[in-house]
């Protein structure tokens, strides 16, 4: 009930003294209470000042996000006589093992820690060239390592005091000769990402020191954002459709690796028409790149079984027989009909957002409606599987001398398919 709202003549209690009254008169803007007492005093309060017979006051309290805007969370630093303190805390959208490669990659501490130019290893190995790489380095307790600052001074030795895989990393720091300070980060895992918190704690006479470009030291943690990678996490309300895209991700595959190691063989077969379909830019740029080092280096990946559908799945009916812009017309057609579970449960990503794309245009009224497709008949997978060897050869050479090679390349008998493709080479010289 809203306290503007109280009937006149409630019993209410004066907080601060005790005092009991009645409500006589309610003031608007802003909400003022006239308060008869039974001296025949009358005052007036606000809300927070009585309490209402039969009514509770629920304090309003803020609730502030989980995480903050822009991942920045508290930033603060104090400095008392011969002790120096500060602390920064930042949340990624990435995981905890990423977070922890970046923040142990020593070598790139100068792209994201202010103060230091360069830092290198401190190891004792043979070889020259390994003494300036990091690849020899033991990351554990009371490993070496030494950073150059961003001024003439020269390289000073820090040590690794804490280690802790996943959680904890801390080390000494200094750039100046005068002062010294312990630098410790802690992984902190949340649903949506980490926290990341860095303390640096100095002490001695010049510990003040370590108070200077304190704006700059503040976005350390805010540079290290712009060079993490970062990982989607989705919502429970983002559940439905994850798994809606599910079963077309990665080509059907259960993973990337295995939509690549799969391309890549194909690829080795002479199949690079399969490679080429690949809708995915970066996906279709890594299996050609695994194509080239496996022909220098004479290494396949091992090549995963094919899921059941393959990278063109179909939400069934006769429309697998169509072409795609006519599979595109048909799912176009069905959404502006009202139909939009038929164009939902089409699996194949890439298909679905063009029809929804076009449905889109369409209603707008900046393109017109496609025609509805016919869909074949008669073109079940009954028929396919009752299908002998030579009839097939016979069937996909004439589908290929009118231009469909689509069923053709999609065959996983190589030599089937090598014998079918020369036979339509064959034909088409012959028809010259």
């Amino acid at each position: 009930m809203h306290l503007n709202r109280i009937d006149l003549g409630t019993q209410c209690i004066v907080r601060e003294t005790g005092e009991s009254g009645t409500l006589k008169k309610i003031y608007f803007y802003p909400t003022k209470f006239e308060i008869e007492f039974s001296t025949g005093d009358i005052r007036h309060f606000s809300s927070k000042d009585l309490e209402f017979d039969g009514i509770s006051q629920t304090q309003a309290t803020l609730q502030a996000p989980s995480i903050p805007k822009d991942g920045q969370g508290d930033a603060w630093t104090t400095w008392a006589p011969f002790s120096g303190e500060s602390l920064v805390k930042h949340h990624y959208s990435t995981t905890k093992e990423i977070m922890w490669k970046m923040l142990t990659s020593l070598e790139m501490l100068n792209a994201w820690f202010y103060g230091i130019q360069r830092a290198l290893p401190i190891i004792d190995i043979e070889r020259y060239v390994h003494r300036y790489s990091f690849t020899h380095f033991k990351l554990e307790p009371g490993s070496f390592f030494k950073i150059r600052p961003r001024t003439y001074a020269p390289y000073f030795k820090c040590q690794i005091m804490t280690f802790e895989k996943e959680k904890e990393f801390g080390f000494t720091f200094r750039i100046s000769p005068l002062t010294s300070e312990y630098v410790h980060f802690t992984i902190e895992e949340t649903d949506r990402g980490v926290w990341l918190t860095c303390s640096r704690k100095s002490k001695g006479l010049f510990s003040f020191l370590t108070q200077l470009n304190w704006a700059q030291k503040s976005q350390i943690l805010q540079k290290l954002d712009s060079i993490v990678p970062k990982v989607e996490f989705k919502s429970e309300s983002d559940s439905d459709e994850s798994s809606e895209d599910n079963s077309s991700q990665f080509g059907g595959f259960v993973s990337r690796q295995d939509y690549i190691n799969y391309a890549i063989n194909m690829g080795m077969e002479g199949n690079m028409d399969y490679i080429n379909a690949i809708p995915e830019k970066p996906i279709r740029g890594m299996a050609k790149s695994g194509i080239v080092k496996a022909k220098r280096n004479g290494k396949l990946p091992p090549k995963p079984d094919k899921p059941e559908g393959g990278s063109s799945p179909s939400s069934g009916g006769g429309i697998e027989a169509l072409s795609p812009d006519d599979i595109v017309a048909y799912l176009v057609n069905k959404g502006l009909d009202g139909d939009m579970d038929t164009v939902n449960a089409y699996t194949d990503r890439v298909t679905r957002g063009k029809a929804k794309s076009m449905i889109v245009k369409i209603n707008r009224g900046t393109i017109e409606r496609p025609g509805m497709p016919k869909i074949p008949e008669a073109s079940n997978g009954m028929e396919q599987k009752t299908e002998t060897e030579d009839q097939l050869v016979e069937r996909l050479i004439a589908k290929g001398l009118d231009g469909n090679m689509d069923e053709i390349n999609g065959l996983e008998n190589r030599v089937l398919r090598g014998k079918i493709k020369s036979a339509i080479v064959k034909a088409k010289r012959a028809a010259k």
